[in-house]
């Protein structure tokens, strides 16, 4: 019963854009969404289906900073971290699936001025510059994934269109370098990091990664040879330490410090 009431509200809200508010601390500003994303979005506020990005930028994002959001859907966290960084910090979005990124651009002509600048890339981040297929599924289109990802399915298909993707060492030639970085590509993210040898060994800025269960170990791997450390944050944004990656993971260069418990405060190792 359930499952049909939410296929039901899929269906007919889908179609639909209409405005929510971010939380006041990132100025309540109005950014426009769709069920199409999330059918969490029809329920009161963004904390369901964004309570985590929230204490992300909470956290690991600071006044005048740079901030890239790959993978970033409907901007959620792009327009927090615009309004955290203020005027002097940069935010850069890539969003593989236009209807997303034309969403990010109608939220971008109306928002606050007192945020940082925004630049919002439709492509798709992967080891090398080329062209994949994207598929854009029937139920909830937060699942976007290319083709190529190892245990995708193209089953339930609404479309299949081509998209450029870029790396993320290619994309430091033309955007400033991060203090903190998002990925969430729906199981891409092993491609991503891949492509980012360089940005993460010389740049080394604080993460923010999804990762299906798959890629666990090889993420592990990777920023542990990079000498990164891991954690999971808590329900209100308290850090703990891991040692593999889980489903969200923040990775933190061994020589930054650790956040105080949901305050953003940065301590001492």
């Amino acid at each position: 019963m359930i499952q049909t009431l939410v296929k039901a509200a899929r269906t007919f809200t889908g179609p639909l854009v209409f405005p929510k508010r971010l939380p006041r601390d990132f100025g309540g500003e109005k950014i426009y969404v769709t069920t199409r994303s999330d059918i969490r979005l029809l329920a009161p506020g963004l904390q369901r289906s964004a309570g985590d990005l929230f204490w992300a930028v909470r956290n690991y994002v600071t006044p005048g900073s740079v901030v890239w959001d790959i993978g970033s859907n409907l901007g959620i966290l792009t327009f927090c971290s615009a309004m955290k960084v203020g005027k002097e910090g940069e935010v850069y979005s890539l969003e593989a699936d236009p209807r997303y990124a034309d969403l990010q651009s109608r939220t971008l002509r109306g928002f606050s001025r007192e945020a940082g600048k925004v630049s919002i890339l439709c492509a798709a981040v992967a080891n090398q510059p080329g062209i994949l297929d994207l598929v854009i599924p029937k139920k909830g289109h937060a699942r976007n994934h290319l083709v190529t990802v190892e245990g995708n399915s193209v089953g339930d298909a609404d479309i299949t269109k081509q998209v450029v993707t870029l790396t993320l060492d290619w994309l430091l030639k033309y955007w400033s370098p991060p203090a903190f970085i998002k990925i969430d590509v729906e199981g891409a993210e092993e491609m991503a990091v891949q492509g980012g040898v360089d940005l993460f060994s010389t740049v080394r800025p604080k993460g923010y990664i999804e990762c299906s269960p798959r890629n666990a170990d090889s993420l592990t791997r990777f920023f542990t040879d990079l000498d990164y450390a891991f954690y999971a944050l808590g329900p209100n944004g308290e850090e703990n330490p891991i040692d593999r990656f889980a489903f969200n993971t923040v990775v933190r260069p061994r020589e930054h410090g650790r956040v105080d418990a949901g305050n953003g405060a940065i301590r001492a190792r």
